[in-house]
């Protein structure tokens, strides 16, 4: 069964998967990792790889393996010191979390139209249906499909769209359970905040002018999707609704798991590194079903992992949670963005 992640970033950027990497020639050249290559210690070997007949490259660190045909060398430099910090930030950032067990595999094109022919050879059923989206890209059973969508320009965007998709990729090929949409969404989205001060890369979650401009916009004209629906939605049943709607979930997801990792003076911290455990070792579900009864397990498994999965792991007063939760939209949206 392929497990796919579905995102939008800006007015429309998606993210979603891939195959096994094509076969590659024998390596040729090694740097460093890095800004400044000399002052890395680990290695990044970069292996020449051509798809359908454009150049390119594979870039293959400790714990990454990127293809690329980027024309943009800044940017093509500086993915492999990029991918391995966010895989520290993933494993530390909330909690000790476990290493992935093998490298991780991302493609990023140089243009659409190479990721447009990419995504028709790997998923065909559903290629029509992202090739209308717009910029973006997707994760599917822990391989990463993307593509330059700041054309060449500042490189922020992108790097925040591979940042996000590094997260599924991750906890894809690495959590024995998959986590609820919601919570796998949301934590996704606090990776996509970074900054860089000179030559200095420094991951900040409030760093996040899209997220927080639509959330923001959709406390204005109070169409914020409340709580419990939230919780039982699905990216792809949300998208169905409209692409609006879909840049309004995805905002409150980014806020509600910045409410679980630092509201309420830091409450609901211990709970959400517990829960991301349990799902990395196979236990989550288990102790979930430890505290419903057989009717709710049988029952409507949105509401279980959903709902329920607040009272159960972070606080039984859901509408205590909820009034908390609304405030700390509000807040935050009003705050003054991080860059």
């Amino acid at each position: 069964m392929t497990r796919c992640s579905l995102t939008i970033l800006l007015l429309a950027t998606f993210l979603l998967g891939c195959t096994n990497p094509d076969s590659r020639p024998p390596r040729v050249r090694t740097s460093y990792l890095g800004m400044d290559s000399a002052n890395s210690d680990e290695p990044v070997t970069i292996e020449q790889w051509t798809f359908m007949g454009v150049e390119g490259q594979c870039l293959v660190t400790p714990r990454w393996e990127i293809y690329t045909t980027l024309q943009n060398e800044r940017l093509r430099t500086f993915l492999p010191s990029f991918y391995e910090a966010a895989l520290v930030e993933y494993t530390t950032s909330l909690g000790e979390l476990p290493s992935p067990p093998t490298p991780l595999t991302s493609y990023l094109f140089g243009d659409r139209r190479q990721w447009k022919n990419k995504t028709r050879m790997m998923l065909p059923h559903l290629a029509s249906s992202f090739e209308s989206l717009g910029r973006g890209g997707f994760t599917a059973d822990g391989v990463a499909v993307l593509y330059d969508i700041d054309d060449g320009q500042w490189d922020h965007d992108t790097l925040a769209l591979a940042s996000h998709e590094g997260w599924h990729q991750y906890a894809q090929t690495t959590f024995e359970h998959q986590l609820p949409a919601w919570l796998d969404e949301g934590i996704a989205t606090l990776f996509e905040g970074f900054r860089l001060r000179r030559g200095e890369l420094e991951f900040d979650v409030a760093s996040n002018r899209e997220r927080r401009y639509r959330l923001r916009e959709a406390t204005r004209s109070d169409t914020l999707i409340p709580l419990q629906t939230l919780l039982a939605s699905d990216p792809h049943d949300v998208l169905a609704e409209s692409k609006s709607t879909l840049l309004t979930y995805y905002a409150q997801v980014w806020a509600l798991a910045r409410f679980l990792k630092d509201g309420e003076d830091g409450r609901y911290r211990p709970a959400l590194e517990n829960v991301l455990l349990l799902t990395a070792e196979g236990d989550l579900y288990r102790q979930l079903l430890r505290h419903v009864s057989r009717e709710e397990a049988d029952g409507d498994r949105a509401t279980l992992v959903g709902r329920r999965m607040i009272e159960i792991f972070f606080n039984e007063d859901f509408d205590a949670f909820d009034a908390s939760y609304q405030a700390w939209t509000r807040e935050i949206s009003r705050s003054r963005w991080g860059w």
